[in-house]
């Protein structure tokens, strides 16, 4: 198996895990925040999920990023003149929805670890990782398929 391959597979299953943690604190786990819950379960469950994402997700991250790295190097023709072609646009683009991503994740963990992430931040946060998430997924398959 040759490095791109296994490249492909650890981001794939590095994405799937960081979208799918994403999506289910941005839309499952937003129930905590009802008036249902107690102030004491939700800040319980809030330090479990909490406690495990800082345990599992640097590594994800890691994990998506350099095999995401590993996979762009095969396209350095293609980003030396990205706006020759749809495909290198749309990898352009993706690109840079990953390292907004990124700065995204930084900054949600920084402030983790200053105390400073209030409700109001990580519900921002995780909206708009899951927004570009979803537009990342979208540009990893129209970037074979669609073309102008």
């Amino acid at each position: 198996m040759n490095s791109y391959a296994l490249a492909h597979i650890v981001h794939v299953f590095c994405a799937i895990t960081f979208v799918g943690g994403v999506f289910f604190e941005a839309l499952v786990l937003s129930v905590l925040h009802s008036k249902r819950l107690s102030s004491e379960t939700r800040r319980e469950v809030e330090r479990a999920i909490s406690q495990r994402a800082r345990q599992v997700m640097p590594f994800v991250v890691l994990g998506v990023f350099v095999s995401g790295g590993v996979m762009a190097a095969r396209y350095g023709e293609v980003l030396r003149d990205p706006f020759a072609s749809s495909f290198g646009t749309q990898l352009l683009l993706k690109l840079c929805l990953a390292g907004s991503v990124l700065v995204h994740f930084v900054i949600a963990v920084s402030k983790m670890k200053r105390g400073t992430l209030t409700v109001a931040w990580s519900k921002y946060i995780h909206a708009a990782v899951l927004c570009q998430m979803v537009g990342i997924v979208l540009l990893a398959k129209t970037m074979f398929y669609v073309s102008w």
